[in-house]
């Protein structure tokens, strides 16, 4: 390859790297460990009162258990939604790497062709 052709790869990658650079939207902020929803929020039932606890007793242990477990499913619903974002933006990056990479290469295939056909 001669220093021509050196130089307008090098100014053609680095046109590129500088354009793909501003292309990409900016990365939202991670979110601050201190704001994430916790599991440790959902208040435990109390351990089962046993078979000789009064029908009170049980009841009252029965709503610990349903509001506990509406409040994990809660939990559970706002983590799974912000791993559902997490996936789409990285998905999206992956995207974009690899239409880069593709055009990449039809750049190279082509100054490839080129200087083949200037050889002959």
């Amino acid at each position: 390859m001669n220093r021509m052709h050196s130089m307008a790869l090098v100014a053609l990658f680095a046109t590129g790297a500088a354009t793909a650079q501003t292309a990409a939207p900016a990365a939202a902020p991670a979110a601050t460990p201190s704001a994430a929803p916790s599991a440790a929020n959902c208040p435990k039932p109390d351990a089962h009162p046993g078979r000789l606890a009064s029908d009170n007793q049980r009841r009252g242990w029965g709503k610990e258990v349903t509001a506990w477990e509406t409040c994990m499913k809660k939990y559970v619903a706002e983590v799974s939604a912000k791993a559902d974002e997490a996936v789409k933006t990285a998905n999206a990056a992956v995207a974009r790497s690899n239409a880069a990479v593709d055009e990449y290469n039809v750049i190279v295939k082509n100054l490839q062709a080129q200087q083949d056909a200037s050889v002959k």
